[in-house]
């Protein structure tokens, strides 16, 4: 083509391009995800990475190359970035989000200059997005950035099809490219070393948002190797020709090295975030010695017997048996760090992560204060004990209607059952009784005993409003149900379940002699979170406020 008279030689897509068999792929998954997977991803963010990664390759090549291309990286860049990267605040279904966008321009914009600008003997040296992906969720953290999920919906059919499309696509795309020894030794050493780092640390944990507890041992195994998440990771961003040894031999090590290097950098972490970011980081290492690595294990490549193979290594052999040794015995090490540390238990509304010290050995039987809370509460039987009064308040609660479980509440915790969310209602329903005779008789005392934290304060900061005036409220509900919310600031926190309450409430205002002076009757739709069991132990105690956070 031809243009202000110079001549622009034209680079058109050719389907035998393996960029595109890749972006084939991650496309039909995206479609997947805005359907049937539940991306928290807006096709509006898809659209700007693209954009973004399309344009910036073309102006690199048509302003310093003088040439007019199709720009397949870019769009593999843009795609890979939009595949990954989450912004906490969008919500799967909100189609045209630009939320978070100049965060994705940001990383794909650094994901292409590092193409650009970071190379050696005319290779770049980094997978560009890859490298964009890690500064970004290093530099901005979960309160700005979150990668995707390391699980995404439970088995059925649609996971049944997204496993098929990405293990055949992946083994297809890795079997074109003579990549599947460098797939293979990924996913094997991945499986192998989590499992050496594991079992001798069980109690190396992971807090993920999807999991009502914290997962441990074989779960988390499981999770960790069969994660789609990682599937794509060990599929089509550890294998990028252009960022990989040249040599067979050298790509099967290069995995096993990633592999090594992911099970090590995860080591330390207990919460879903930092164990995706630790996994991204790996292959930012390997791929800034993979030329060291291609160099040392050279004479690999010519051939010949494995004994020939080892005798051509001369004092590399020992070398790196030796450096093996010493990374494969690091990695339960890396594991136990998790450990010796506060481990964060991600239950707040607001994001905030409480430090929750894991104490292993010798310690008080669990429950056993219960025993001990009950004989401290008996009378004496010392000398002649006479009969004692004794005086407990009696709580009437309002009629509490069947409660009704949201699917997404089973999948996130299947051992949820109708009884413990009656038990749920119940304590809900009781601690609003509670603090409503404590506004009754402005008793801050009796508040504390029903809510905690920052419900206690709305609670008291009510009572402190009415400034000495006597209001009795009561409830009557229409209907109570268990609902997942997420966390206000961090999406990957672990999802909160709440007890929703619709129905009425009347407020009657009365004088010093109990009669009443107004009323007034208002519809009444709240959730609350429970917190901490009551000081007898006998039920829980409101928590939180979850009325104004979005529902999972």
């Amino acid at each position: 083509m031809r243009i202000r008279g110079r001549d622009y030689p034209v680079l058109l897509p050719s389907l035998r391009d393996p960029r595109l068999h890749v972006a084939a792929v991650l496309l039909t998954l995206q479609v997947l995800g805005q359907t049937v997977l539940n991306f928290r991803l807006s096709v509006a963010q898809i659209l700007v990475c693209l954009a973004a990664g399309a344009l910036i390759e073309f102006s690199v090549a048509f302003f310093k190359d003088k040439v007019i291309l199709w720009p397949a990286s870019g769009l593999l860049t843009g795609n890979s970035t939009a595949f990954i990267l989450r912004v906490p605040g969008t919500l799967h279904g909100d189609w045209w989000s630009l939320h978070g966008v100049w965060i994705f321009l940001g990383v794909v914009a650094l994901s292409m200059a590092s193409k650009y600008l970071i190379r050696w003997k005319g290779r770049h040296i980094f997978n560009p997005s890859n490298l964009g992906l890690v500064v970004a969720f290093v530099a901005l953290g979960p309160q700005f950035t979150e990668p995707q999920d390391l699980w995404w919906i439970p088995l059925g059919p649609w996971m049944y099809l997204t496993y098929a499309i990405l293990i055949v696509g992946g083994v297809l795309i890795g079997w074109e490219l003579k990549l599947l020894g460098l797939e293979l030794g990924y996913m094997l050493g991945f499986a192998a070393f989590v499992a050496l780092a594991l079992a001798p640390v069980p109690d190396h944990c992971m807090v993920a948002s999807w999991h009502v507890s914290a997962l441990c041992g074989r779960d988390l195994w499981q999770i960790l190797v069969t994660s789609p998440e990682v599937l794509i990771f060990a599929l089509f961003m550890v294998p990028d020709p252009r960022t990989v040894p040249d040599g067979q031999a050298a790509r099967f090590v290069f995995g096993v090295v990633v592999a090594l290097l992911s099970v090590l950098l995860l080591g330390p972490t207990t919460l879903e975030f930092w164990t995706k970011t630790a996994i991204l980081a790996s292959l930012v290492i390997a791929c800034a010695g993979r030329f060291a690595l291609a160099r040392l294990l050279e004479p690999l490549e010519e051939g010949g017997s494995p004994v020939a193979a080892l005798r051509r290594l001369g004092w590399r052999t020992p070398a790196i048996a030796a450096a093996t040794l010493v990374c494969v015995g690091c990695v339960p090490l890396a594991s136990d760090l998790s450990t010796h540390s506060p481990v964060p238990a991600a239950e707040l509304s607001d994001g905030s992560l409480p430090a929750v010290v894991l104490i292993v050995g010798a310690g008080p039987e669990p429950a056993g204060w219960i025993a001990t809370s009950a004989a401290s509460s008996l009378p004496s039987l010392s000398g002649n004990a006479l009969p004692v009064s004794g005086t407990a308040r009696v709580w009437v609660l309002p009629s509490i209607p069947s409660v009704s479980i949201a699917s997404n509440v089973l999948d996130f915790d299947p051992k949820l059952s109708q009884s413990d969310a009656r038990r749920m209602a119940h304590d809900v329903v009781l601690d609003l009784v509670i603090e409503s005779e404590a506004r009754r008789a402005h008793d801050f005392t009796l508040a504390a005993t029903g809510a905690e934290g920052d419900a206690l304060k709305e609670f008291t900061d009510v009572i402190k409003g009415d400034r000495g005036t006597i209001v009795k409220k009561t409830y009557s509900f229409s209907s109570v149900s268990l609902n997942l919310y997420l966390p206000k600031f961090a999406t990957q926190a672990a999802r909160l379940i709440g007890v929703t309450l619709n129905g009425t409430t009347t407020l009657s205002t009365l004088d010093s002699s109990g009669h009443v002076v107004s009323q007034v009757t208002q519809s009444y739709n709240k959730s609350w979170g429970l917190g901490s069991p009551s000081t007898d132990g006998t039920y829980s105690v409101i928590g939180n406020d979850y009325t104004d956070l979005t529902k999972a």
